[in-house]
């Protein structure tokens, strides 16, 4: 099931990000999010909390800010689910264009995203923390006019 991310899913939600990324976002980092009126969803099955994303959506484009799915529940859609709900709602809103960064090292987002009409448009040097040093980002964005 798929709903709105709520403030009480923070813990579940913090749990996710700590055990997938290299340099995870702070309790902090998601608490701004919630104050700057960023848009997020959670995918949930039996009151799990397995994914999220979470969105900054403005008159003219989509930011995907942060996309998550439980190590266990990767590779099974989940992610693509949560993206293109995100992607029909900025639709929806009139938005024309969505942009995301991905760590030049994911092959697996890079190439979900590549099959969701995402393309490279750039790249943030050293964007990304990581040990033993940062890491590129590549930027990605697509119209939405035909999400």
């Amino acid at each position: 099931m798929l709903r709105p991310l709520q403030k009480s899913d923070l813990p579940a939600v913090m749990a996710i990000e700590n055990a997938v990324h290299i340099a995870p976002w702070t309790e902090d980092a998601f608490k701004t999010c919630f104050q700057s009126g960023y848009t997020g969803w959670v995918m949930e099955a039996e009151q799990q909390i397995l994914g999220f994303i979470i969105v900054s959506m403005t008159e003219v484009e989509c930011h995907i800010l942060n996309l998550c799915v439980m190590q266990s529940h990767q590779r099974q859609g989940l992610g693509r689910q949560l993206l293109q709900y995100a992607l029909t709602e900025a639709k929806q809103r009139k938005i024309g264009i969505a942009y995301l960064e991905v760590r030049r090292s994911n092959a697996g987002a890079i190439a979900l995203y590549q099959t969701l009409g995402f393309r490279l448009v750039g790249e943030r040097k050293r964007y990304y923390p990581g040990v033993p040093e940062n890491e590129d980002a590549l930027v990605f964005a697509r119209s939405l006019s035909s999400c």
